[in-house]
């Protein structure tokens, strides 16, 4: 499982400035006229300052609920009732006695050993052999599914290749005389100079630097006189590698 880890998380974050919300615009008018305003200084309650006068609250006494001003009530009968689950059993009364002194006769130990004696043992199958089963001398399914992909990644690499050989067919052109003259001229230009760089070495070869450049010229000479005797006289075949 991958972890939330990662080491791109070490690369720091361009920081986005968070989009600006347009200005607020209230939907009411910004002008109240204070006349009409509820807390307007022109809108004054004679009880807003001191309260009521007591001598205007005193309580009525004859307006209380009567029998008659409002409707009857529901007859008890008709309320809802719920009937109470019992989930444990009821606490016994102090009248009723358990029962006690409950023994039993039976000997368990010889009870067990003659169910243990007279008990059929189990029976054993036998267990079937190769040739029996269903699935004796066919091919699994897996096996099929294996050479399926075998066979279609050898499809696959087959293609593969026959593209190569076409591309690599497409690219070959015959080097012209031109070309070759030239490429000799640079090569045997240059295994001159090598020569040179050879003939300018010191006779007593003591340092590990002129033993190692010594060789080196060797093998660069060497290198350029087998490529030159194979462009000599022969028909020379270039490759074109942008196209493969």
């Amino acid at each position: 499982m991958q972890s939330g880890e990662s080491i791109y998380n070490l690369i720091p974050q361009p920081v986005v400035a968070p989009e600006r919300p347009p200005m607020h615009r209230s939907k009411y008018p910004g002008e109240v006229d204070p006349a009409t305003f509820e807390f307007g200084d022109r809108v004054r309650k004679g009880t807003g300052t001191f309260g009521r006068n007591p001598e205007t609250i005193k309580p009525k006494t004859d307006a209380f609920l009567k029998r008659t001003s409002v409707d009857k009530l529901p007859s008890p009968a008709s309320t809802m009732t719920r009937t109470k689950v019992k989930k444990l059993p009821p606490v016994p009364k102090r009248d009723e006695a358990p029962a006690m002194g409950l023994v039993s006769d039976k000997n368990f130990v010889k009870t067990n050993a003659l169910e243990t004696m007279l008990a059929k043992p189990p029976k054993k199958e036998a267990p079937l052999l190769a040739t029996q089963k269903k699935d004796y001398g066919k091919v699994p399914k897996y096996l099929h599914t294996i050479k399926s992909q075998i066979a279609a990644e050898k499809e696959m690499i087959a293609e593969f290749q026959r593209q190569q050989e076409a591309a690599a067919t497409q690219s070959i052109r015959p080097m012209s005389e031109d070309e070759r003259d030239e490429l000799l001229y640079d090569m045997k230009v240059k295994w001159g100079k090598l020569n040179e760089a050879y003939g300018k070495l010191s006779f007593t070869l003591d340092v590990p630097s002129h033993i190692r450049r010594k060789e080196e010229l060797e093998a660069e000479m060497t290198q350029l006189e087998k490529d030159i005797k194979t462009l000599q006289g022969r028909q020379v075949v270039v490759v074109d590698e942008r196209r493969v």
